[in-house]
């Protein structure tokens, strides 16, 4: 009986242990299956969260660009109506201290320009000039027209 109570318990122990590396496989594969579903369910929920905090950023700076153009714009306007008069004011002191300046310089290198050419079209020399220089264009012509090859005249 003693071979017999042997073999059973001989048995036993290995339906046994058949049993607890059966069950530690079964816990390792839902271990496993666990861990796969909860990172998809984490990444999936980051996913979720992150579409929801875009949706939160982009209605709120669709909300609050207007307000600040407009504000924006504002303070350009009173930037500009208040620096313009001094600006202005800047301009034209500087604008009268260099013509103060730059006239009598400029008036008289106008008087004599008009001096120097009055004496010269008195004397003849700026139309005696102007008609050389006629001339010698309307020969440059006709020797274009008439097929002369005679080049010395430039």
């Amino acid at each position: 009986m003693e071979s017999m109570t042997t073999v059973v318990l001989i048995i036993g122990a290995a339906a046994l242990s058949s049993s607890l590396v059966t069950a530690g496989a079964f816990l390792a594969v839902a271990d496993r299956l666990l861990r796969r579903r909860v990172a998809s369910s984490t990444e999936m929920a980051g996913d979720v969260v992150a579409a929801k905090v875009r949706s939160a950023v982009d209605a709120a700076v669709g909300g609050a660009l207007p307000r600040l153009r407009s504000q924006v714009g504002e303070g350009v306007k009173d930037g500009a109506a208040e620096v313009l008069p001094k600006v202005r004011g800047e301009v034209e002191a500087g604008v009268s201290d260099a013509a103060e300046k730059l006239l009598p310089e400029l008036r008289s290198q106008i008087s004599e320009g008009l001096s120097e050419a009055l004496a010269s079209a008195v004397t003849g020399g700026v139309f005696g000039k102007a008609g050389e220089e006629l001339v010698r264009k309307g020969g440059n012509v006709l020797d274009l027209l008439l097929g002369s090859r005679d080049s010395d005249r430039d």
